[in-house]
C-alpha cells in the first residue's frame, strides 16, 4: 500500500512539474512573439533616423561616404585575451561610390593598432591627404586605399559615460578634401552626438 501511495505521489509531483513547464515554455514562447516584432519596429524606425540624419550630412558636407563603426567583442583568443573588432554598421554613399558594408565586418582592432589609438587619444582625426598617413599608419593607409578613400574625418563615438564605443566616418573619394570650416565641424559634431543618442538609447 505504501509503495502505490508513494508511485501515485511520485507520478502527481511529475504531471505537476510537466505541466509548469509547458505553462512556462508557453509564455516565454508568447513573450518572445510579442517583444521581437516589437524590437524589429523599434530597431527600424531608428536606423532609418540614424540613415536619413547621414545621408542629409553627407550633403551638407559634400562627402563621398559616410559610415559608422561599432566596437565589439569578437570573442577571445586561446590565452582568454579578448579579440576586439570594429564593424561597419551604417553607411550612406554618393550615386556611383561604392559601398563597403558588407566587406568592414569584424575588422581585428589589432590590424589598425597606430589608427585606433591616434583617433582615441584625440577624439577626431581629419586626414586632408590620405598619402600624410602612409608612413606613420601602413595598415589603415591600405585599408582606406582600398576604398578609393583620398581623404577623412573620424570622431569617436562615446556611450552615456564617455566610453568608446565606435565611430563615425566622414569620407571622399574624389579628391583631397580642403579645410573644413567651423561650419562643416558643427555638422559633423551634431551628427556625431545625434547617433550616440540613437545607439545610447536601444
Amino acid at each position: 500500500m505504501d509503495n502505490i501511495n508513494t508511485i501515485i505521489i511520485s507520478l502527481t509531483a511529475l504531471l505537476t512539474s510537466i505541466c509548469g513547464l509547458l505553462v512556462t515554455l508557453k509564455k516565454v514562447k508568447k513573450e518572445v512573439e510579442e517583444t521581437i516584432p516589437s524590437k524589429i519596429k523599434k530597431q527600424t524606425n531608428s536606423d532609418l533616423e540614424i540613415i536619413n540624419k547621414m545621408e542629409y550630412a553627407k550633403e551638407i558636407l559634400k562627402a563621398d561616404r559616410v559610415q559608422v563603426y561599432d566596437f565589439h567583442n569578437g570573442g577571445h583568443y586561446a590565452n582568454g585575451r579578448s579579440a576586439l573588432k570594429t564593424s561597419c554598421t551604417y553607411e550612406v554613399v554618393r550615386a556611383g561610390i561604392k559601398k563597403y558594408q558588407r566587406e568592414l565586418q569584424a575588422v581585428p582592432l589589432s590590424c589598425i593598432p597606430h589608427f585606433v589609438d591616434e583617433l582615441l587619444r584625440n577624439n577626431i582625426l581629419e586626414v586632408q591627404d590620405l598619402e600624410d598617413i602612409k608612413t606613420q599608419m601602413p595598415s589603415t593607409y591600405n585599408l582606406k586605399k582600398e576604398q578609393s578613400i583620398k581623404s577623412f574625418y573620424d570622431a569617436v563615438l562615446e556611450n552615456d559615460s564617455g566610453e568608446p564605443i565606435g565611430f563615425l566616418g566622414v569620407q571622399y573619394t574624389t579628391g583631397p578634401h580642403h579645410v573644413y570650416t567651423e561650419k562643416e565641424k558643427r555638422e559633423i559634431l551634431k551628427l556625431k552626438f545625434f547617433i550616440e543618442e540613437k545607439l545610447n538609447n536601444k
